[in-house]
């Protein structure tokens, strides 16, 4: 059997490694760093933390903005899209139901090229401002285009705001300008172009085929899958403070093929408990 024998090294060989690699070593942290993970922690949007962050559980409007997340298709972007970004942009849209479902078709209708499409296509351009802002010579002025580097960095719920618009402009037929929807819907989280170009990769990748989605069928399983989605919100918070036998989650089966909000089901309490000797036995709920 033969032995491995390691090459010799004399001390000057070993200085000169040394100094060699001191010379040209990088720390990973002065190296650029890829984007954060691709999906952000579930914990931000848990229904714990809608309820103690503004008790969005008491919304009527929870349902449609929890749904109408799960159905942005997630290779759109690394970001999570957030519920209460989109349940605020409900409220100040102020919406009846069957044009929220009729969004609701609209994206779960996305076929796998929009994705794709719509990261190529969306600008990364400068939000525009709403009002006039001051120009006062030491005055520091807000930089949005900042960051704006990458479409990672557009928040991917100009997705839904687009799904809406399309539908509110179908059933309405009313054509305000972009910066309607921009500046009232929006809150100047996206520009107009960005807007537009949702729009536009929209109706593209569904051939402008909304008449089809239009269909009272349709619209009553898209308000029942809301409805739904808020009951399984409201589930893990029930009116008393006792757990309960829990009820196991629905989940329904869409286009983006990944549920961002989910109800975790609630322990069941044990068939029985053990009989302490200090007290008599607890009996299960």
């Amino acid at each position: 059997m033969m032995a491995n024998h390691s090459p010799d090294y004399s001390d000057d060989d070993f200085d000169f490694v040394e100094e060699y690699f001191s010379r040209t070593y990088q720390p990973l942290s002065n190296l650029p760093t890829p984007p954060p993970s691709s999906r952000e922690s579930l914990a931000s949007q848990s229904p714990r933390t809608l309820l103690e962050d503004g008790g969005l559980l008491d919304s009527a409007l929870l349902g449609p903005a929890i749904h109408l997340v799960n159905l942005i298709p997630p290779a759109a972007s690394i970001t999570a899209p957030s519920v209460p970004l989109v349940h605020e942009m409900l409220v100040r849209a102020d919406l009846p139901t069957h044009i929220i479902a009729l969004a609701v078709c609209i994206l779960d209708s996305l076929g796998s090229k929009f994705s794709l499409n719509w990261r190529l296509l969306c600008p990364l351009a400068q939000r525009e401002p709403a009002a006039k802002e001051s120009t006062k010579r030491h005055t520091i002025q807000a930089s949005p285009a900042a960051a704006q580097l990458h479409i990672d960095s557009v928040s991917p719920e100009v997705i839904a705001l687009g799904a809406l618009v399309i539908a509110f402009k179908f059933v309405v037929d009313c054509h305000e300008p972009t910066r309607y929807y921009r500046d009232v819907w929006g809150r100047n989280t996206w520009t107009s172009d960005q807007i537009n170009v949702t729009e536009r990769c929209i109706l593209e990748d569904l051939g402008c085929r909304i008449l089809p989605l239009w269909d009272p069928a349709l619209i009553a399983d898209a308000t029942g899958d809301m409805q739904r989605a808020a009951r399984q919100a409201t589930a893990a918070f029930p009116s008393s403070h006792h757990p309960r036998n829990g009820e196991e989650a629905h989940k329904r089966s869409v286009s983006s093929g990944e549920v961002l909000l989910s109800v975790r089901t609630l322990p069941l309490t044990p068939a029985e408990t053990p009989t302490s000797e200090d007290g008599p036995t607890v009996s299960p709920v």
